[in-house]
């Protein structure tokens, strides 16, 4: 086991471009050995932007504007940030996309791809030269076929791990990129049960040595705890408000709580739930340990980078930062 390894727990960017950049310099900021990206690589949303003779429309955050050729990077730019993607199409284009869901769906897939692409590359320059590892996972708002499509990236910096257990540094990374079902339905959820299922075949591989040096990384928290509550929604997915204070809820999973309960890895990362970064405590049952289970949160439609620094030392988790910038 190493004597002190410096990670840092990054989760959520949905695609914004500011988010990635930040990413990408990260390490010149913050000292560290190893940064893990916990999930929900992609953006959610394609706005087309139609070519109107010399001008172009879109429908920017909800509100109709019409660009001028000067100002359309800057629009794009803006789009990006928030992580959305823009795609600039005649008014024939548009009207065969709007009528053709299958292929605005390949068409969203191939931009994700791509962006993404573009993102990691910068992110790989940079770490390369600072001896930085990048360790990815998707998350249930990432594509099946956006997950396939950079299931290979695997090199001697950046490392894809989904439902994979590698070894770096002295340290063993577990990766699982699935959620439990939430109210969007979205491709990568499993029922509770499928969840423990998958999860006990990754850590049911390792020794209790091996444990014991184990970082899990799960992209969604485990449930009733304090970096799982969210919104509690009504059925049409608004905030439920009571004496004017949003009402929350735990939305984390019960598996993944027994699993890490009965597993006892060195610690846990997490992604997912949003408005709860933090830092909380489980008791594993299979050795008398505090396992800390951790989540940097995310603000990514407003560009900015939360994340969790932590430092292990001597197999313990010895000191832990939440920051955003």
């Amino acid at each position: 086991m190493p004597d002190r390894v410096r990670l840092v727990l990054v989760s959520d960017l949905h695609g914004s471009k500011a988010a990635y950049g930040k990413l990408a310099n990260l390490p010149k900021v913050y000292k560290c050995d190893v940064v893990v990206l916990a999930g929900d690589l992609t953006g959610k949303v394609l706005v087309p932007i139609i070519r109107v003779g010399s001008q172009y429309v879109t429908n920017l955050f909800g509100e109709k504007k019409v660009i001028t050729e000067g100002e359309l990077n800057s629009v794009i730019r803006a789009i990006r940030d928030s992580g959305y993607y823009a795609q600039v199409m005649s008014k024939e284009e548009y009207d065969e996309l709007s009528n053709n869901p299958t292929k605005l769906k390949h068409l969203l897939i191939d931009i994700m791809v791509r962006e993404f692409s573009g993102d990691i590359s910068k992110i790989r320059d940079n770490y390369r030269q600072l001896g930085v590892k990048l360790l990815l996972i998707p998350g249930n708002d990432d594509f099946n076929d956006f997950a396939n499509a950079v299931r290979g990236i695997k090199d001697d910096t950046v490392m894809y791990f989904d439902e994979e257990v590698v070894e770096l540094g002295g340290l063993i990374y577990a990766g699982f990129g699935y959620s439990n079902p939430t109210p969007w339905h979205t491709e990568r959820e499993l029922m509770e049960d499928e969840i423990k299922k998958r999860l006990i075949n990754i850590l049911g591989r390792l020794s209790r040595s091996e444990l014991d040096r184990t970082v899990a990384v799960i992209h969604v928290p485990p449930y009733n705890t304090l970096i799982d509550q969210a919104p509690k929604l009504t059925s049409d997915l608004k905030p439920v408000v009571q004496g004017g204070v949003v009402v929350m809820e735990h939305v984390g999973s019960v598996a993944v709580r027994e699993v890490i309960e009965d597993f006892g890895p060195l610690i846990s990362l997490h992604g997912h739930v949003h408005e709860s970064p933090g830092i909380d405590y489980l008791n594993a049952r299979c050795c008398r340990r505090k396992v800390p289970v951790v989540n940097a949160g995310s603000e990514y439609q407003s560009g900015v980078l939360r994340l969790a620094y932590l430092i292990i030392e001597n197999g313990k988790l010895k000191d832990k930062l939440l920051l955003r910038g």
